[in-house]
């Protein structure tokens, strides 16, 4: 009686493993880039309320910016939101004379949060010089109601090779 109660207790647990949710890797990756394409729309619209949408609003969102000049730290999403609103009322530079693309993403995607690594090219013209950057972002996503949002996005200026 204890083997067929065991075997049974096996075979309920089974299937419930495998009537279990799977996660479809590459539509979450694909859904994870919309959320960077998203977020640099707002920036280049100026849309901050569109911008805002794509961040996890809590006390632990943290923003980091790393250039040749240091470093410079958002902490919690009233800093990351204070940022983001200076950076869309920033009228000195005409953005529609750049273009940003996104590059060799690593992702991670682990139930209901992400790693992603990926490169991020700037060019065009910026404040009437020519410009050719290229940036390091490291990021940590989480799903929240069906929709992924960035909790922290750090940001690495890469120097220009010199010849």
């Amino acid at each position: 009686m204890k083997k067929y109660l065991l075997a049974l207790f096996a075979l309920v647990f089974l299937i419930g493993i495998s009537c279990s949710e799977k996660i479809d890797i590459a539509k979450e990756k694909e859904a994870i880039k919309a959320v960077f394409e998203e977020e640099k729309t707002g920036f280049l619209n100026q849309d901050y309320a569109r911008m805002a949408e794509t961040w996890i609003q809590e006390p632990s969102s943290i923003k980091i910016f790393m250039t040749d000049k240091g470093q410079t730290k958002f902490n919690g999403w009233d800093a990351v939101s204070k940022e983001d609103q200076s950076g869309a009322k920033d009228n000195s530079w005409d953005r529609k004379l750049i273009t940003v693309n996104f590059t060799n993403y690593q992702i991670d995607v682990m139930n209901t949060s992400a790693w992603v690594m990926c490169e991020t090219h700037w060019n065009g013209i910026f404040k009437n010089d020519t410009i050719n950057l290229v940036q390091t972002r490291i990021n940590v996503l989480k799903k929240v109601d069906g929709k992924w949002k960035f909790s922290l996005m750090a940001i690495y200026n890469i120097p220009n090779k010199t010849e």
